[in-house]
């Protein structure tokens, strides 16, 4: 498996990654020779950087490899919201899974929220903190079924909210388009991408090594082999979410999804109360592939969204005038009176599984068990928490989660009709029945 260097001023809408054009990526440090660790974590996103946080706390020495820069892939490009709501909300898992297991699984996203947000207040972290609430917003009357058991849901489970109906939504915020919301608090925005970089000098402060445009181009029991160099470690966490299946694992059990972001041009704070009233939230709605929107610090609007032309496509599309076209229509659709131009729109990939849980666990040829893989976390929470849950199975034995996320996990449709049916059209029918069914 090998990579070229990520170059940002030489691919293709890179450059438009707004995030990026805050702070270009720290030097890198490329591995050459051979050098010998405890644990070697193969992936500088933010579940490859927790891991390695949490390891090095715990006195183990850490060497982290990343075959572009830290928070070059979705961990960097995200919107940043950071609740624990990501591709399938609470009442999903309750109504698939059940109480007990609903709870232990909403527990775990949570403690990735707490997670990254003590690091930001403990490290002074630069990434644009923005406490926001979170809200789930109903289009219609199909969807105010699904907020209204959304609430349901966390009421059962004794996670507070605040339900509001048509006529209780101009409180909260202006627009005329949507037929009630949840509300929940504990959530906030930031910059991931330079979340990832503040991440990577205070890992390597603390005694990491990372090796940055260090691709691992072999996995053994023993090692990981780079163009230049090799690592000699007893543990391997290879923390590559989407890009797994490449490495020629889990090609049935992780894929992706594919959504594109952009932002506004800042607004005046007029406008940008015509958006949020009072606070600021971060907000989604109820459509199957949904669209999602927060104002940031400096009052731009971030949008986000998808269609099932290009969700489930096999390739990343660079096809943004058409998503620029789409996004704007949707916002000006929902928010007539505010003056609105988006200046960036970049595509992104996100790895999936096909119940929308996470995928962590042994590859299916690991023979020693000490090449653990881990992928599938939709939304940074998700990876922040399986950064650390991988990090606790080799300081600890941390075993409760690992029937929850294994890959060896029953899904609604299996191997062989997938391969009759093909990947893409096995991934969008599971994530409708796994979010709305």
């Amino acid at each position: 498996m090998g990579y070229a260097r990520y170059n940002i001023m030489n691919r293709p809408n890179e450059e438009n990654v707004f995030w990026y054009s805050l702070k270009k990526p720290a030097q890198a440090k490329k591995l050459s020779g051979t050098i010998n660790a405890d644990v070697v974590v193969i992936g500088g996103g933010m579940a490859g950087l927790s891991c390695a946080q949490k390891l090095r706390e715990h006195n183990l020495s850490v060497v982290l490899l990343e075959k572009d820069f830290c928070g070059a892939g979705a961990s960097g490009k995200t919107s940043g919201f950071i609740t624990p709501d990501s591709e399938i909300e609470l009442s999903a898992l309750l109504a698939n899974h059940g109480p007990e297991k609903a709870k232990r699984i909403w527990e775990f996203v949570i403690a990735g929220v707490s997670a990254i947000r003590k690091n930001i207040e403990d490290y002074n972290i630069d990434c644009d903190y923005q406490v926001q609430d979170s809200l789930f917003i109903a289009n219609n009357k199909t969807g105010l079924k699904y907020v209204k058991e959304q609430y349901e849901a966390r009421k059962e489970l004794g996670y507070e909210s605040t339900l509001y109906s048509k006529d209780g939504l101009p409180e909260i915020i202006g627009s005329m388009g949507y037929v009630g919301a949840v509300r929940y608090p504990d959530t906030f925005g930031m910059n991931s991408y330079l979340y990832c970089q503040a991440m990577r000098e205070i890992l390597i402060k603390n005694g990491v090594q990372i090796f940055e445009e260090t691709p691992a181009v072999n996995i053994t029991n023993s090692s990981v082999i780079t163009p230049e160099g090799r690592v000699e470690a007893k543990h391997v966490i290879v923390a590559g979410d989407r890009f797994i299946p490449d490495m020629g694992v889990l090609k049935k059990e992780i894929y992706h999804v594919q959504t594109f972001l952009g932002i506004s041009k800042p607004l005046s704070d007029e406008n940008a109360k015509k958006i949020f009233k009072s606070d600021k939230m971060m907000a989604w709605d109820t459509d199957l592939i949904y669209n999602y929107f927060r104002v940031t610090g400096n009052n731009r609007v971030l949008l986000g969204g998808g269609d099932l032309l290009y969700t489930y496509a096999h390739s990343i599309s660079n096809n943004t005038k058409r998503f620029k076209k789409r996004l704007s229509s949707y916002f000006h659709k929902k928010f007539p009176d505010v003056p609105f131009e988006l200046e960036y729109i970049w595509p992104g990939m996100l790895g999936v599984s096909k119940d929308l849980l996470p995928v962590m666990g042994y590859g299916p040829d690991n023979k020693t068990s000490n090449i653990w893989y881990l992928g599938a976390a939709t939304g940074l929470p998700w990876a922040n928490a399986l950064g650390h849950y991988a990090a606790d199975k080799i300081i600890s034995g941390r075993n409760e989660l690992d029937g929850d996320f294994s890959w060896k996990r029953k899904f609604i449709i299996g191997p062989k009709i997938q391969t009759l049916i093909s990947t893409p059209v096995t991934y969008a029918i599971s994530h409708g029945i796994a979010e709305h069914l």
